[in-house]
């Protein structure tokens, strides 16, 4: 099992520079285990488990300024430079547009964004923890952090409409564990969060042009008139042709 976790903490800052990490209930610095470090300071960001070194990318334009992409991304590092300046100004959605299977992280300032996909295949879950947030794309290692309970209410709706995403919602298996929903991202600022859509629906209703509510009711009603016109008007043709009694 793979996965990348980080945090984004209200903290303005950190005891020690590039000491990346928070601090647990009992005074200790929190580092996940058998983790590889890809930024620190007050909102870190680490993969864990064996990440081929393809799949671990960070481009960076400056020290505030960085993209990190874990997965299999067919964009170039001269492509993620340019989707990191977009994403700076807030475009999101082309994040998710390059070939591949991946996520995304982007740090400007102390603000982190983590892009879902469209289709949910690649999650990312979030729960509030330290004083700020904790993110990652594997559910479990959240709810060991937080030492979460079974959460019965997302179970009995898995179990009675398996095949209903929307009755899910955000939920997962462990309490106080959120999942992003598809086509959204996480967005957060000195351990604030915001769930943000980047992908916006047109509905179908939208694409015919808008009509007069008067002019639509004589339209009705003119199409109702020439629809009896014209049964009338057959009646008589059916009537010489019809056979004689006898």
């Amino acid at each position: 099992m793979r996965w990348l976790v980080g945090w984004s903490s209200t903290a303005a800052g950190v005891s020690q520079i590039g000491a990346a990490g928070a601090t647990g209930n009992d005074g200790e610095t929190v580092h996940p285990v058998g983790s590889h470090l890809l930024w620190g300071d007050p909102d870190p960001l680490w993969a864990v488990g064996d990440w081929r070194p393809d799949e671990v990318r960070v481009v960076t334009v400056d020290a505030q300024t960085r993209i990190a992409v874990l997965g299999t991304c067919g964009a170039s590092d001269e492509q993620l430079r340019v989707g990191l300046l977009a994403a700076r100004g807030g475009a999101l959605r082309h994040l998710t547009a390059w070939s591949g299977a991946y996520t995304a992280v982007v740090q400007v300032g102390r603000r982190i964004t983590v892009g879902g996909d469209l289709a949910g295949a690649r999650p990312v879950f979030y729960t509030p923890w330290a004083g700020g947030t904790a993110y990652a794309t594997a559910a479990l290692p959240l709810a060991d952090l937080i030492e979460a309970n079974l959460d019965f209410g997302h179970l009995a709706a898995l179990l009675a409409a398996p095949d209903v995403p929307a009755a899910l919602h955000d939920s997962t298996p462990y309490e106080g564990v959120r999942r992003i929903p598809p086509g959204h991202a996480l967005i957060l600022r000195n351990g604030a969060r915001e769930i943000a859509g980047y992908d916006p629906v047109a509905s179908l209703a939208v694409a015919a042009p808008t009509a007069d509510a008067d002019s639509a009711v004589d339209g009705v009603r003119d199409a109702l008139v020439d629809a009896v016109r014209a049964r009338l008007y057959r009646a008589p043709a059916r009537a010489r042709h019809r056979p004689r009694p006898g």
